[in-house]
């Protein structure tokens, strides 16, 4: 299968989650990219639910995925603003199997991957459960492990 995997990561504990997930899915044989969003200001760190204008400077086009991942932080207890304006600019995802994915600090994943799949839901895709690691107070690779490895289980049904 033909992977996508796209995402926003400010920090860097979203590109590592990406890059856990990446590795677990290439494992398995999958033709897998991946691509940080990069915005053409600084975006504020600010709920999804308050406007901004975001700019996304490396878009990429979904039509030659099978599956798309979409991952990115947890901000004011949902998804950064910077990913779901990815999925509002990609069009139509009718067909395209997709999974959401973010990071938190402590609270906020479960919140975060519901607002991101009822995003996906309106673009057509095929949604499936997605899955959140926090990265404060545990162990953050062996939640990365974890987790990829739920997500990598989950795409290759």
């Amino acid at each position: 299968m033909k992977i996508l995997i796209v995402y926003h990561s400010e920090s860097g504990h979203t590109k590592a989650f990406a890059e856990g997930i990446l590795g677990k899915l290439t494992a398995l044989g999958h033709i897998v990219n991946s691509i940080r969003l990069e915005t053409a200001a600084p975006v504020k760190m600010k709920s999804v639910r308050e406007s901004q204008t975001i700019d996304i400077v490396n878009l990429p086009d979904p039509q030659d995925y099978d599956a798309l991942l979409f991952g990115g932080p947890v901000w004011a207890w949902g998804p950064s603003p910077v990913i779901i304006k990815a999925m509002h600019k990609m069009g139509k995802l009718t067909g395209k199997t997709c999974l959401p994915f973010a990071t938190m600090g402590f609270t906020g994943g479960k919140a975060a991957l519901r607002y991101m799949s009822r995003e996906l839901g309106t673009k057509g895709a095929k949604v499936l459960p997605g899955a959140s690691c926090r990265h404060m107070l545990c162990n953050f690779a062996e939640e990365i492990e974890k987790n990829a490895a739920k997500i990598a289980a989950a795409i290759s049904l």
